[in-house]
């Protein structure tokens, strides 16, 4: 196996590279030479999950062939970090098979799963969309943590400490950052599940400084939690990623590395996508030491991962990791639609649906794009788990005659979709149950899935 350090003299002796030659010519050469070379080709129209598993096998190969030939860029050196074929074989044959988090009667392994898997999938549950106040993101994460089917965490982004905004790079930022995991940790053992996993690291602070402020038992981050290692688009790495990542190594928690392709941007329409979302997960294990993988994939127009070719590229990705390459991996969706509106419901039945029968394990999906204060609550999140565990040991064919049914529904709204609530505008921040109105939106949505075939509780 390639030693972290080694990766990081690369960083510093690899090839240079202008950034715009990178992209122009080695990324996108590189790529459309190997989805020629494997004959890529995208499914029809009418295919939103695809269950062509010699296409997913011949992905997973041009993936491959494609990440050798590109390497990886490091902006700050201006050099390409370069690997042979024999490494990364290497790092996919011992890369992880599964991923130990948690503490005491919560400590569970996450696991890789194959395409149409009864297994259930492991279902991490919350989201790092920004919050208004200590009060509403305390509310959020225990409402998270009374979830039955939540196997993890995310906490949210602090906006504001002592009627402060947090600055990036200010002190506000580390001490938004220990207060972050502070609160989580408390509303947990409210909750009664002290020992769940926080595996987004943190959202409120992105600096290797918020990372080294949490590397403490006593008030921060666990080695048993997952400390989320972001990449840049497209298969880049700075000196901020590789200065976090020596940090958490040398600290031995589990680093999780998170990169997605960005749809109709440098990769391409649905097939570069998928090759790239497959060349992500492989590259994890041997650039950063990865023990598992964040896969995100965003519509460059749209910002969402809710529309037709993002489910599918997406879908061909994950069936090509799945069949091929035994090591955990989980999915976050964004969705267009805010909370408590009816597109939210559909929409993240149809992502979470692609992503379980694809072999994927699950993120529950971000309402708003992600982006909107207070916009999420414990209710949407609850019903992804659902979702999520009905899907498990379906066929891809099934699922994708549910998912073309809820895409018929909301797909000409994605871009004029509704914005939602506020969590404290459809919950009672107080007993921490949804309002009325918000539960029928959620009965009905269930329902709806149930007479449309997915086998609901």
């Amino acid at each position: 196996m390639v030693p972290f350090l080694e990766i990081c003299r690369r960083a510093t002796t690899g090839p240079i590279v202008a950034p715009d030659d990178f992209d122009m010519q080695r990324f996108v050469p590189n790529l459309t030479k190997a989805i020629a070379k494997y004959g890529l080709k995208a499914p029809p129209k009418d295919v939103v999950v695809p269950w062509d598993d010699d296409l997913a096998d011949r992905i997973f190969l041009a993936a491959k062939e494609f990440l050798v030939e590109t390497g990886c860029y490091c902006p700050d050196t201006n050099r390409v970090i370069t690997f042979t074929r024999e490494e990364l074989d290497e790092a996919i044959r011992y890369a992880p098979r599964a991923c130990a988090l948690g503490e005491g009667k919560e400590a569970k392994a996450m696991r890789p799963r194959r395409p149409e898997d009864p297994q259930l999938p492991w279902c991490h549950v919350g989201g790092g969309i920004p919050v208004s106040s200590d009060e509403i993101a305390s509310a959020v994460v225990e409402g998270y943590a009374r979830i039955p089917q939540a196997d993890s965490m995310s906490i949210p982004a602090l906006t504001r400490i002592r009627g402060m905004p947090v600055q990036a790079g200010a002190p506000s930022e580390i001490f938004a950052a220990i207060q972050s995991v502070r609160l989580g940790r408390e509303s947990m053992r409210r909750a009664g599940r002290p020992g769940l996993p926080i595996i987004n690291l943190l959202s409120t602070s992105a600096s290797p400084m918020g990372v080294l402020a949490v590397t403490n038992r006593e008030y921060g981050l666990r080695p048993s939690d997952g400390w989320l290692i972001v990449s840049l688009s497209e298969l880049k790495l700075d000196y901020n990623v590789l200065n976090k990542t020596a940090a958490v190594l040398s600290f031995g928690g589990n680093v999780g590395f998170a990169a997605g392709a960005i749809y109709g941007g440098f990769a391409g329409g649905i097939i570069g996508s998928a090759v790239l979302n497959a060349a992500y997960i492989m590259a994890g294990p041997l650039l950063v030491g990865a023990t598992y993988h964040l896969l995100y994939s965003l519509h460059i127009t749209q910002s969402n991962s809710t529309a037709r070719e993002v489910l599918t590229s997406v879908a061909l990705g994950c069936q090509a990791i799945s069949r091929n390459m035994p090591f955990p991996y989980f999915n976050l969706g964004y969705a267009a639609a805010g909370t408590a509106t009816p597109q939210l419901y559909d929409e993240t039945a149809a992502r979470i649906i692609t992503d379980v029968v694809s072999g994927a394990n699950i993120e529950t999906v971000h309402p708003a794009k992600g982006i909107l204060l207070d916009n999420y609550s414990p209710l949407e999140m609850r019903f992804a788990c659902e979702v999520a565990h009905a899907a498990a040991g379906m066929t891809r064919q099934q699922g994708n005659e549910i998912v073309k049914a809820l895409l018929a529904r909301y797909g000409p709204h994605l871009e004029n979709a509704p914005e939602g609530s506020r969590f404290q505008d459809c919950y009672d921040v107080d007993t921490l149950e949804p309002a009325p109105w918000h539960y029928e939106i959620y009965a009905r949505a269930k329902e709806d899935l149930r007479r449309l075939g997915l086998p609901l509780r």
